[in-house]
């Protein structure tokens, strides 16, 4: 379940043991206390830095509450997903983008954006990935209100 290449944060572990349907978010709902013992258990982590880490989350805003039903924030999904993305089937995900200058703080931030989501850069405001990052991708444009100025396309590189 979770990306060996680096460590992961425990608020990371967190927020992965939130999304729905997975064994951890299970004992979350109905035992609540074996939650956090279990992701002390799973990490490097103890089950009071998971206690800490849930108040900070929520403090942060990373976990929301709709009435009964707990939601993680866009934020709190661009941070998991490098760990739940699968790789796209022979082809890759590139991103475009001509931002205008007037709106340079929300082209940094897609740019930020991209790096944490391991986006390789091909050119200047050209970026591509194999991972399928079209849900998060197209949710951030769409929240940064960057929909005229970002395309996104599935490619296949030809060679000759």
């Amino acid at each position: 379940m979770v990306n060996k290449k680096r460590k992961t944060s425990v608020t990371t572990y967190l927020l992965l043991a939130l999304v729905p349907y997975t064994r951890p978010n299970l004992q979350l709902v109905f035992h609540p206390n074996h939650f956090f013992n279990e992701l002390g258990r799973m990490s490097d982590y103890s089950a009071t830095s998971f206690r800490t880490a849930y108040g900070r989350a929520v403090k942060r805003g990373l976990i929301k509450f709709d009435g009964n039903k707990m939601k993680l924030s866009l934020e709190a999904r661009q941070t998991i997903q490098p760990f739940i993305a699968r790789n796209l089937q022979g082809g890759k995900l590139m991103v475009i983008f001509d931002i205008p200058e007037d709106r340079a703080r929300l082209r940094q931030k897609l740019r930020y954006i991209l790096k944490q989501l391991e986006f390789n850069q091909v050119q200047q405001s050209v970026w591509m990935t194999d991972r399928d990052y079209k849900s998060i991708i197209t949710e951030t444009i769409e929240a940064l209100n960057l929909t005229d100025y970002v395309q996104l396309y599935e490619v296949v590189r030809l060679d000759f």
